[in-house]
């Protein structure tokens, strides 16, 4: 056998070697047999690609990305070559030369449905969503049993709530590969958007025997149980979270902690995570524009959201963009998330000076616009609710970012806003440790009130589906927020009120069983638990709402829009401070309102505040006057005042921007004070 003939077989054999060490996740030895190859051959294709993936799976992807690129150089016209430097330059954030890879090895391959996969996971991180969905429908017609391929188009089908279609590729997928917890989990999430409840919960035990030790999965069965009302299995789920966190494993989606008892450190930890992914996968680059005019006569604000809508942001966010004076500042909104035709809409796209439809922009392209239209600040209102396009502001298009309103928790990430706005009493400086960004403190409750758009008159009980005698306290927050120790004081509440009811929001068929049956168990008989169906107008609820004698919050995570109804309706609202900024809100509502003596701390205080309230008729019908001339009076409901103070902390974020700072800002009302406060 010739000397060439012999390099080329101990060449083969070690490649063979060197694939099977690869696969065996032996990179080291991979990665010195690919070496050894190529001290014979240099310009070995399959070597030098071989090579620059094992490195890419030791996490050197920088020095992937140049030994792909020379195997590329011998032979550029191998599609896999291209195909995984795509998925290495995706790693990296760079989601442009990405694409572009991929769709260079479809051009060679134009089956090759890996490339079309992975080309829609890049689309999608760009925030292309329809480009990702057409890619992925590319891939699962040319290769209808894709599990991998199945997973993340039901992930984007989920974020665009496309629930039935989202469920479906769940269960195609689920029936290729059974065993998969992260599938299971997925389709748990689906059931539980879709109200079936115990299906959901079917899944996260399937999943359970499969990913033992995974947050999201525990987090997810946690909000499932709490939307249900179905609380006995809880403490085990926490117990087992608990566990999790102190083995290091803080890496779900930090919304969903907010409604469990854990700490603020957690909180934090767990959207540091979550915020280091999330920017990595949309691929963020700064733009690196810099502002043309920093002396600018009024300032531009953009404001970010899929939620302005008919929705409690798009509520609140309608005045305040009607509030704003055009004088001092351009107001442009944001929207995503689909068009809808309802009032509040229409008073959106009124009341701001542009509406810009971001649905077919990608985040980059979306960044772009935003630095074209001149935006000074840029104010995020979703943090990490369900539809947030927080990849826009991982490309930085305005100088100044901030986050409110939206997300009552820190991002995590100070790369992607500078600000979190909120006010003394839900984020006091004290609590600056808790956040990652910059707090900018209004003088008041950071929600804005919505003032006296709204009819204050009166429904009677027989309307509003109430006896016509007995004490109502009521809570209008979504089930999600109850658990067994506010239950536990409701329902001492109605053992100490005879006659007294709960009013409730009727939200699902499923809670509403469980919320009666937990009242039997506790001696109160079921038709003691009232719930008020949806109305058609927001107008008839307020106007229904000032029925109820005593509003009562919830723990860890407090009424927030639904404090204000009860609160603009007349209703006293009595709360229980909290250590987080979700639980924290109806304190700063009431100082806003100057009743602090309805803020307890803890929950045998705000029993006792509740229950003489209940039991003291003139000392509530007090209460009730002092709230019904305070709310005409008092900063919180006084919109106008709180938008001039919204704009003057715009300014003062731009002045230290232009110095060169961020400092916290804790801003004082040049307004008199009113009366008592």
């Amino acid at each position: 056998m010739s000397g060439s003939r012999k390099n080329h077989a101990a060449i083969a054999t070690m490649y063979a070697q060197a694939v099977q060490r690869f696969q065996q996740g032996e990179t080291s030895e991979a990665e010195a047999l690919c070496h050894r190859i190529l001290a014979l051959d240099a310009r070995h294709g399959d070597a030098l690609h071989l090579l620059g993936m094992t490195l890419h799976r030791a996490g050197q992807r920088e020095a992937a990305v140049a030994w792909v690129r020379r195997a590329i150089a011998v032979n550029e016209r191998q599609p896999w070559y291209h195909c995984n430097l795509g998925v290495v330059l995706k790693e990296l954030g760079r989601l442009e030369e990405a694409i572009a890879c991929y769709r260079h090895a479809l051009a060679l391959k134009p089956d090759y449905h890996d490339a079309y996969n992975n080309l829609g996971n890049a689309l999608r991180a760009l925030g292309d969503a329809g480009q990702a969905e057409a890619a992925y429908r590319s891939a699962l017609a040319i290769q209808p049993a894709f599990p991998d391929c199945l997973n993340n188009f039901g992930n984007l089908l989920l974020e665009q709530s496309r629930l039935e279609e989202a469920e479906a590729c769940w269960r195609r997928l689920l029936a290729l590969r059974p065993n998969s917890g992260e599938a299971w989990v997925n389709l748990g999430k689906i059931l539980r958007e879709r109200e079936r409840f115990d299906d959901a919960t079917a899944c996260f035990r399937q999943a359970l025997a499969l990913v033992p030790d995974s947050v999201p999965l525990t987090l997810n069965w946690l909000n499932t149980l709490l939307q249900a009302c179905d609380w006995e299995e809880i403490p085990q789920h926490l117990a087992r979270l608990r566990t999790l966190f102190q083995a290091g494993r803080l890496d779900g989606n930090p919304y969903l902690l907010l409604q469990l008892p854990v700490s603020s450190a957690e909180v934090r930890t767990c959207a540091q995570n979550y915020g280091v992914r999330m920017s990595v996968s949309a691929g963020a680059a700064p733009l690196g524009r810099h502002h043309a005019n920093d002396e600018p006569e009024r300032l531009v604000i953009g404001y970010l959201s899929g939620d302005l809508r008919n929705h409690p942001v798009g509520h609140l966010m309608a005045g305040v963009f009607e509030a704003h004076d055009p004088n001092r500042v351009a107001v442009i909104a944001y929207s995503h998330g689909g068009e809808e035709d309802h009032p509040i809409r229409r008073r959106i796209r009124e009341g701001c000076e542009r509406f810009v439809d971001l649905d077919r922009f990608s985040h980059r392209d979306a960044a772009r616009r935003i630095a074209e239209d001149g935006v000074h600040i840029l104010v995020d209102l979703q943090g990490y609710t369900r539809g947030n396009r927080l990849g826009i502001l991982a490309h930085r298009p305005a100088p100044v970012q901030a986050t409110w309103l939206g997300y009552p928790g820190t991002l995590g990430k100070a790369s992607l806003v500078d600000y979190l706005i909120g006010d003394p009493v839900a984020t006091p400086p004290e609590h600056a440790g808790h956040f990652s960004e910059t707090l900018a403190l209004l003088p008041h409750c950071l929600l804005p009130g919505f003032g006296n758009r709204f009819t204050k008159e009166r429904c009677d009980r027989a309307a509003a589906g109430l006896p016509d005698e007995g004490f109502v306290f009521c809570s209008f927050n979504n089930p999600g927020k109850f658990n067994p120790e506010t239950f536990d004081v409701w329902c001492r509440l109605l053992h100490e009120v005879p006659g007294s009811l709960l009013w409730l929001r009727a939200s699902n068929a499923i809670a509403e069983a469980r919320l009666r049956q937990e009242a039997l168990r506790r001696g109160i008989a079921s038709g003691r638990v009232v719930f008020a169906r949806k109305t058609p107008t927001r107008e008839e609820h307020l106007s229904r709402l000032a029925l109820a004698d005593l509003a009562l919050d919830t723990l860890p995570y407090n009424s927030h829009v639904t404090g204000m109804d009860a609160l603009w309706s007349g209703v006293p609202l009595v709360t229980s401070l909290g250590e987080g900024f979700a639980g924290r809100v109806g304190a700063s509502m009431l100082h806003a309102l100057g009743l602090p003596e309805l803020i307890a701390v803890g929950w045998e205080e705000y029993d006792t505040i509740a229950l003489d309230l209940a039991r003291d008729a003139e000392r509530l019908q007090e209460i009730r006057r002092r709230l019904s001339i305070n709310r005409l009076t008092f900063p919180l409901f006084d919109l106008p005042r709180f938008v001039r103070n919204l704009e003057r902390l715009y300014e003062r974020m731009w002045r230290d921007w232009r110095a060169g700072k961020r400092e916290m800002i804790v801003l004082q009302d040049a307004e008199r004070p009113c009366d008592g406060h």
